[in-house]
């Protein structure tokens, strides 16, 4: 008998446990299920505020569509078309390359007034800023990323530099920025720490720019 008794209730432990580990995970679920809903609705809600006044509302999915402002471009998400072009790109009012051509003189539309009274404000502080390159086809990019290849090799060329499809530069909201000159760091990493390269980390964003590719993302970009 009391063997019986202790099989039952080792028996109803274990249905005990059995019971306690499944509403455990049901509430794992139910939790992970409502921070889904919490961050699509953060997504769904966020947006970006301009200087001008302007305020463009975040859309789910456009993260892949390449005539979105919130397009990502890189090397683990290349464009779809190569043959991307925007049908907004102008020249804006600011010192550039004058052997660049028009396109790579070009940025969208939609950023070109901010671009313009960041580089205005940046030499009220004294530095004289223009754009090396803004948009690139991807024709442009491959000849580049070629030109790198033959100088460095193409793994080196790869670390520093982007395949066809995979430059933001294509999307035309993207852009190389150096002092007129050409002297001081030109499109070189020694420019983030020169006075105009930690101006600018510490102040696009009010213009609703960001300094791509910083040293310590390796690992992610």
């Amino acid at each position: 008998m009391r063997s019986i008794r202790n099989r039952r209730m080792i028996l109803l432990v274990l249905i005990l446990l059995l019971l306690l580990t499944v509403w455990m995970m049901v509430g794992r679920t139910r939790s992970q299920q409502h921070n889904q809903v919490k961050t699509t609705e953060r997504k769904t809600s966020s947006q970006v505020k301009f200087p001008n006044g302007q305020v463009i509302k975040h859309v789910e999915g456009t993260v892949t569509d390449p005539a979105s402002i919130w397009v990502i471009v890189s090397k683990r998400y290349p464009l779809e078309d190569q043959a991307y072009r925007p049908t907004d790109l102008i020249i804006p009012n600011v010192a550039e390359r004058v052997d660049k051509s028009q396109d790579e003189k070009s940025v969208r539309q939609i950023i070109a007034p901010a671009l313009e009274r960041m580089f205005a404000d940046a030499k009220a502080q004294g530095y004289d800023l223009m754009v090396a390159s803004g948009f690139r086809t991807y024709e442009q990019q491959q000849i580049y990323f070629d030109s790198y290849t033959a100088q460095f090799g193409r793994e080196a060329a790869n670390r520093f530099s982007a395949l066809p499809g995979q430059s933001e530069h294509q999307t035309g909201l993207s852009l190389d920025v150096a002092y007129t000159d050409m002297q001081d760091c030109y499109l070189d990493v020694c420019f983030g720490d020169r006075p105009a390269g930690k101006w600018l980390a510490a102040h696009s964003y009010e213009y609703g720019f960001i300094v791509r590719y910083p040293a310590d993302k390796i690992y992610v970009t």
